[in-house]
């Protein structure tokens, strides 16, 4: 992609606007791979035999996946020269291989610190039936302001 067309400056960006939200099926694969990944290979989240010994329906999602999704959420929102400085989640609900989740967002402030265009937004994941999974989040992302040099 070239130009400008992928970014998000901070000038347009508004209190109340609301993050497009974003949808993931987790699947054992996806779970595995994000295992392989951050060389995180604990039993627990790809096992079905295993959990199920233990209780629980399926392998349940590492949490910190969840974190990830969250940092993907406002990545893409931010676009191309987006800087995502603070994350910050909380574990409310368990997801499990074969849930579905959607990760939203809105903006609740929007502020110039030190020198950096920040915006403040509050972020919340839900699963299939609504619930949600992941409650308080928030994260503060440093977006390029039209009044900087480039």
């Amino acid at each position: 992609m070239t130009g400008t067309a992928n970014i998000r400056y901070f000038e347009d960006v508004r209190v109340g606007e609301t993050l497009p939200p974003l949808e993931k099926d987790i699947s054992l694969v996806r779970m595995m791979a994000y295992g392989a990944a951050t060389w995180d290979f604990v039993r627990l989240h790809y096992d079905s035999d295993y959990v199920r010994e233990h209780g629980l329906p399926s392998p349940p999602v590492d949490g910190q996946m969840l974190g990830a999704f969250l940092a993907q959420l406002v990545q893409d929102w931010g676009g191309r020269g987006s800087y995502l400085r603070k994350l910050s989640f909380q574990n409310r609900g368990m997801v499990f291989s074969g849930d579905t989740i959607t990760c939203h967002g809105q903006v609740n402030a929007t502020h110039k610190s030190k020198g950096e265009s920040l915006v403040e937004c509050d972020l919340w994941i839900e699963n299939q039936r609504g619930e949600p999974v992941v409650r308080p989040a928030s994260a503060t992302v440093r977006l390029p302001s039209r009044s900087e040099s480039p």
